[in-house]
């Protein structure tokens, strides 16, 4: 397939999209089953039939996180990331998107962001903005 044909990425590769100017993540709701499943399942497997994508519009608050140190020879600076839980019943794992010298705090608000990554655009988790 050529570059100028790539098929869009399915909602299990790029499980956002953006809503009123918010970036929002996706979730599976299956048919007569409790909770959400996340990532979304891929429109191609046989527990798809039936779901219901669910965006997850609230604030998630963080849960716990750690910090990734690579080799020295590697030359990355280290990596925070972080589990959040959204108050429709999700924990996810992401990568922490922090200004420098701010350090993460468990239970304090996230937002949803977009960083780049060797692949493309992933979603990550930054502190929420006070109001």
């Amino acid at each position: 397939m050529s570059a100028s044909h790539e098929a869009a990425p399915g909602v299990a590769a790029q499980p956002w999209r953006e809503r009123d100017g918010a970036l929002v993540l996706l979730a599976s709701r299956r048919p007569g089953r409790p909770g959400l499943h996340f990532p979304p399942l891929p429109e191609t497997s046989p527990l798809g039939e039936g779901c219901e994508l669910v965006e997850l519009a609230s604030a998630p608050r963080l849960y716990s996180f750690t910090v990734v140190h690579a080799s020295p020879k590697a030359n990355r600076p280290p990596q925070p990331l972080g589990l959040a839980d959204f108050p429709e019943g999700l924990r996810v794992f992401a990568r922490l998107d922090y200004p420098a010298g701010r350090q993460p705090r468990i239970g304090e608000a996230l937002s949803l962001c977009l960083v780049d990554s060797d692949s493309g655009p992933i979603y990550a988790f930054r502190p929420q903005e006070s109001a």
